[in-house]
């Protein structure tokens, strides 16, 4: 064969390898994106969940502390059990939000439901420590 013909042929096996490579790392490097974007949304669905956890359970206290106002008083150990699961809830929240790399949200009134800026040692509205 002539050697021009044998070049040519050296230069098109040489560069159908490099595009070979670049493939397979494009698609590696999709696969990777593609896996950080399933986790992503895994965390956001475990963080709605959680949020969805937090209201029923805040629903409960409402109720216990609503039955107490009206006569049927909640017993302290119940009403303590339902308010250390809120507080296990938020933290796990918190750890899912953490890895999301969301901030935490601003501080909420305890007494009056303001929203407040971050760092606020007390509540804008009426004063409350936070």
């Amino acid at each position: 064969m002539n050697e021009t013909l044998q070049e040519l042929l050296r230069t098109i096996q040489r560069t159908a390898g490099q595009v070979s490579d670049t493939a397979a790392d494009a698609a590696y490097g999709v696969g990777k994106k593609a896996e950080a974007l399933l986790s992503t949304a895994k965390l956001n669905i475990r963080a709605a969940d959680l949020k969805s956890q937090i209201g029923a359970q805040m629903k409960t206290v409402g109720e216990m502390i609503y039955a107490t106002h009206t006569g049927t008083p909640t017993d302290s150990d119940v009403l303590l059990d339902k308010l250390q699961e809120i507080d296990d809830l938020n933290a796990r929240l918190a750890e899912v939000n953490a890895l999301l790399g969301r901030r935490e949200e601003a501080a909420r009134c305890s007494v009056c439901g303001a929203v407040n800026r971050e760092g606020d040692q007390f509540c804008r509205e009426c004063g409350a420590k936070l």
